[in-house]
């Protein structure tokens, strides 16, 4: 996968990839008996923080995946960057 780094810097978020303190607990799905081998985790703090991930993941190549809530969780997600968001949205 593609370093990360620099996703690191145009986020307000939390980034975390593997190795990272957290890292597998924040891959982990609401279903624990899926496995989601995801290349990254991020919580993003803002509509922007989304859009910035958008733009990145497309510039690079890489692929996202929402998972907001944890369900919906499939094995399909290998080497993704799994967009998790705890901001609130407004209707």
């Amino acid at each position: 996968m593609n370093n990360l780094n620099d996703l690191r810097s145009v986020l307000r978020g939390r980034v975390l990839t593997p190795g990272d303190d957290g890292f597998d607990q924040a891959r982990r799905p609401w279903n624990l008996a899926v496995e989601q081998p995801v290349g990254a985790v991020v919580d993003a703090a803002d509509a922007a923080d989304v859009a910035a991930l958008v733009r990145y993941a497309r510039d690079a190549g890489l692929r996202v995946s929402a998972q907001p809530s944890g369900h919906g969780a499939t094995g399909d997600v290998a080497g993704v960057i799994l967009l998790r968001s705890n901001f609130p949205v407004l209707a």
